[in-house]
């Protein structure tokens, strides 16, 4: 039996590699999270009290919002950079990296949705920043010696 001459290696460009890097795409994925939860909660605000049409709907009421239906789709575009990610990145690091959704959504929410935004919780939103700075720090610093 022939074996068949083995494809050579895929060559990425510089570009390329830049795009696909896995920790870039932990922030896309954020981006993308993030997005998701603003565009929901928009669409279940405008939907809300409406019409007697969407009051007998009652929670499927949210579904009839192009907001929703954008912010789902955000949703599902996370979900597949995500699973992208983690095919090159351990869970324990990628998964606290993520958590950047936690300093993100509550800020989009103030700029975007006009949400107040509590003094002690911008506080606890710092605190946050400051412990996957600790942790993405190494991996920068562990990234550049490669």
């Amino acid at each position: 039996m022939i074996d068949a001459p083995e494809a050579p290696p895929r060559v990425r460009s510089p570009s390329q590699a830049w795009a696909l890097n896995p920790y870039l795409l932990i922030l896309v994925a954020a981006l993308l999270g993030t997005a998701g939860e603003v565009l929901l909660a928009k669409g279940s605000k405008l939907i809300a009290g409406t019409s007697a049409t969407h009051a007998a709907l009652g929670w499927f009421a949210p579904l009839l919002s192009l907001w929703t239906w954008t912010g789902i789709l955000s949703y599902i575009s996370s979900l597949l950079v995500w699973l992208y990610v983690l095919k090159f990145v351990p869970l324990s690091i990628a998964f606290p990296l993520i958590n950047v959704v936690q300093v993100l959504v509550p800020a989009a929410a103030h700029i975007f949705l006009h949400e107040a935004v509590p003094v002690r919780l911008w506080a606890g939103i710092g605190l946050v920043f400051v412990g996957i700075l600790v942790i993405a720090r190494p991996l920068m610093q562990a990234e550049e010696k490669l």
